[in-house]
């Protein structure tokens, strides 16, 4: 799982496949759900749109000015409506929100992310317990 997280790590901005990312691992598809299922505790492309929605969540507090549609691409998402309801679970408000949150400067933000037995861990905190 290490070598897949450090390859996401690397590599969530362009186009990934469950595919790719089996034959990164040198497993098949359904062992490399089955991993991510037992570590994650949830599908190998949720997780990974999850750690996107985190990476568009530090782009966005950092440059709140550039336009939407450039972060989204920057972290690989295209901002469709599953991208908008992980966002809005995992942070309690949605993108457009939090951009104009960032651009007031409310440092309140960085509080409003789901407790953490709620959430499944996602990508970045197996990264962090990898490196």
């Amino acid at each position: 799982m290490a070598v897949l997280a450090a390859y996401v790590a690397e590599h969530y901005a362009s186009p990934l496949r469950m595919a790719d990312l089996a034959r990164h691992c040198h497993v098949s598809v359904r062992t490399l759900q089955n991993l991510c299922h037992s570590h994650c505790g949830e599908p190998p492309l949720k997780a990974l749109r999850r750690f996107r929605l985190q990476q568009l969540h530090a782009q966005v507090a950092r440059r709140s000015w550039t336009p939407l549609r450039q972060h989204y691409l920057a972290c690989g998402l295209t901002g469709s409506v599953a991208d908008r309801d992980l966002f809005l679970a995992m942070y309690g408000l949605t993108i457009r929100e939090h951009q104009e949150a960032s651009r007031l400067q409310q440092p309140a933000l960085s509080v409003l992310q789901a407790p953490a037995a709620a959430t499944p861990r996602s990508l970045q905190a197996f990264i962090s317990l990898s490196a």
